[in-house]
């Protein structure tokens, strides 16, 4: 009797700590998940900033930031100089479009920080830029943001603190 209860002790040990050694994987799984996406949200947020800044270096930008918030902006595309800077900005758009698609940055992260931007650029698009096969994905960016931006700049304060309370900077 005493082996017998020696092995059922044993046995009930055992699984006492394998169940032990679950429970504290799992807790650790849930915890290194959790801050995981907290980093992923951080980078996310850094990465935006490093190519929102990329953006401001563009002189197409800088030289009519003052315009645009004005809503005085007329694109001249008389202005061989301003041209080749807007078409620079037009593959700086493409790189937030490829940073969404690859889920580097969340689409509404872009709309958030980069929707005001999309609001006054999209409507300057020629047709030729349209129908070029190479600016196709910064155009589609360009529509869908400012699509998504006119629609949060109408949506009234407690909705925009419910957007920012969600989890809206991840992907």
């Amino acid at each position: 009797m005493v082996l017998e209860d020696y092995v059922n002790t044993s046995v009930m040990v055992a699984s006492a700590a394998t169940t032990l050694g679950v429970i504290i994987a799992l807790v650790v799984y849930i915890s290194n998940s959790r801050a995981q996406d907290r980093q992923r949200v951080v980078e996310n947020v850094v990465r935006f900033q490093e190519a929102h800044a990329k953006l401001f270096q563009n002189r197409f930008l800088s030289d009519n930031l003052q315009a645009m918030e004005e809503g005085t902006f007329v694109r001249d595309l008389n202005i061989k100089e301003m041209e080749r800077h807007f078409s620079r900005l037009l593959g700086d758009i493409e790189y937030f479009a490829l940073l969404q698609k690859t889920g580097a940055i969340s689409r509404t992260m872009n709309v958030y920080m980069f929707g005001w931007f999309a609001q006054r650029i999209q409507p300057v698009l020629t047709s030729q830029e349209r129908g070029n096969v190479y600016w196709q994905l910064a155009v589609e960016f360009l529509d869908e943001m400012k699509k998504e931006a006119d629609k949060f700049s109408r949506v009234s304060p407690e909705e925009r603190r419910e957007y920012f309370q969600s989890n809206h900077f991840s992907h």
